[in-house]
This record gives C-alpha cells, sequence and structure tokens, in this order.
C-alpha cells in the first residue's frame, strides 16, 4: 500500500462496509453526476469483487457521499457528489498519484482543494467522454479484414503502436529505453491474458485495442486503441472496437466502456457508429 491513513473526517472501509458501497456504487451517490452508476464505476466495483477494500476511502463513514479509489499502479478513481471534493482530496494527495479520473464534477472539486497557483500547473487534466457500448443487430459479418486475437508474435509490433499512443494521446514525451520496456512488459501481460486484439493488413499489425478490464460480473472496459497514420480514415480503428464490443456483449457481460478524448471529434464519431452512447465528461489529471 502507498496510501497514508485518512485524516479524521475520512473513513478506510473495512470488509463488512463493502456491500453498502457496492450498493451506493451500482445506485449512483445522491446528487452525483454519473448517469449511468453501474457502468461508470465498474473499476471500482471490480476492485471490491476483488477484496481491495482497503484500497477505499469514504465519505462519511456509513452513508457515504464520495469515494476515492487508490490502484495499485498509482491511478486514483473518484465517485460521488462535488461536495465531497474538498475532503477527499486529503486523502488523494497522500496516495502519491499519477493518474487521477473519474466523473468531471467532483475531479474538478478534487483538484481545486487539492493544488493552486505554481502547483496547479503541474498538474495536466483534460476532458473525456465516457462511452457506454450497445448491442447492433445486424453487425453480423462486418468484421473488418485482418481483424484477430494478438499472439505473441505480435509483441514488437504492439508496444510500438503502445509507445507511439503514449506520446499521440498526450500521456507524457517519447519513451525513454526503461519506459519502453515497461510498455514491452505490459504488452506481454496483455497478451498473456489474451486481452489484445490487432487489425493486419498487408502482413503487418496497423492497428490494436486493449481489454484493461474484463468481469463477467461489471463488465468490460476497452482502451489503447491505436491505428498507424498512413491506415487512418479507413473505418479500421471504429471497425475493430464493434467488432470487438460486440464480441465482448455477446459472451452476456452487462456492459463495455470506453474513454475517449473529448477533443478527438473523429474516435467520438466513430465509437457512436459503432454503436456507442456518450454517458457524458470525465476528467483525466496527470502528474
Amino acid at each position: 500500500m502507498t496510501t497514508a491513513p485518512p485524516g479524521p473526517r475520512l473513513h478506510r472501509v473495512l470488509a463488512d462496509e463493502t456491500a453498502e458501497l457496492t450498493r451506493r456504487l451500482l445506485d449512483g451517490f445522491p446528487g452525483g453526476g454519473a448517469p449511468d452508476p453501474r457502468m461508470a464505476n465498474q473499476q471500482m466495483l471490480d476492485a471490491l469483487d476483488k477484496g481491495e477494500h482497503a484500497r477505499f476511502v469514504v465519505w462519511p463513514r456509513g452513508e457515504p457521499l464520495g469515494v476515492l479509489y487508490s490502484a495499485p499502479n498509482g491511478t486514483v478513481v473518484a465517485a460521488g457528489r462535488a461536495d465531497a471534493g474538498v475532503v477527499l482530496s486529503e486523502a488523494m494527495v497522500a496516495t502519491g498519484w499519477r493518474v487521477l479520473i473519474g466523473d468531471a464534477p467532483i475531479c474538478h472539486a478534487i483538484l481545486d482543494a487539492s493544488f493552486s497557483g505554481l502547483l496547479r500547473r503541474r498538474v495536466r487534466q483534460r476532458e473525456q467522454r465516457l462511452m457506454v457500448g450497445q448491442r447492433v443487430a445486424d453487425w453480423a459479418g462486418r468484421v473488418p479484414e485482418g481483424f484477430r486475437s494478438a499472439v505473441r508474435g505480435d509483441l514488437e509490433a504492439l508496444t510500438d503502436l503502445a509507445a507511439r499512443l503514449h506520446v499521440e494521446d498526450q500521456m507524457g514525451p517519447p519513451l525513454s529505453r526503461s519506459g519502453r520496456a515497461a510498455v514491452r512488459s505490459r504488452m506481454l501481460e496483455s497478451l498473456a491474458h489474451d486481452a489484445t486484439w490487432v487489425v493486419e493488413r498487408e502482413g503487418d499489425v496497423v492497428a490494436k485495442v486493449d481489454v484493461s478490464l474484463y468481469s463477467q460480473t461489471r463488465g468490460a472496459q476497452i482502451a489503447g486503441v491505436y491505428v498507424l497514420p498512413r491506415w487512418r480514415g479507413r473505418g479500421i480503428g471504429g471497425d475493430a472496437v464493434a467488432a470487438l464490443s460486440q464480441q465482448l456483449l455477446g459472451r452476456g457481460l452487462p456492459g463495455v466502456t470506453l474513454h475517449v478524448r473529448s477533443d478527438n471529434a473523429a474516435a467520438v464519431a466513430a465509437y457512436r457508429r459503432a454503436g456507442f452512447i456518450d454517458h457524458g465528461p470525465w476528467i483525466l489529471a496527470l502528474r
């Protein structure tokens, strides 16, 4: 654990309190902004299912109005009412966080309470859209040419695509040798879990799509979508996302989600054509 003990107004979730927190995350917090809480809160619900309650801080105890989850990889996820953000900011600062994600109102409140002046300029933030996939009745037979599950032989190509995405998606500067090695390790793990798909054209991998969360109970989340520049404008990315989401929904999962930058109009339009519905703004902040 990298998190520090919460302040006096905060409460670390105990094992026998997970049922109440799960109910809040499924139903939505009173006054909270998420239109579909069960999909918006997938990551936190999955973490509770896995017994990670000690990584959750809530405010107040009993019937919480806000919650903060500190994932092992340095990502912090927030949910609840905006007025809980001031209190939850105390816990977030103590986590040593790298990435903050969550519904826009509470994330704005947390950042406003945590940083100002020069400190605020050290935090980069952007608005994203939470999109939820729907079944598309006429999708059968429209799987894009060359779409398949990734295999071990794709590792170097996948590492290159992921490194390119890191820069183009404004997650940071070009990766160092050690950073690229970390990406390669992450892609190798994804391959081991059969969680990456590719599109192959003319014998080369030209696009990839990852599944960052998979739960028969909570659904799946698609991430890491990238198409090489010379292959863009042909519908490859959107068709690959559509094919994968329909495959996942066909397994009986309760839903499939993804996040996309609000200013990426082409991607937003492609995902809408793929059957995804915009469920409102999220914030992604980087430090």
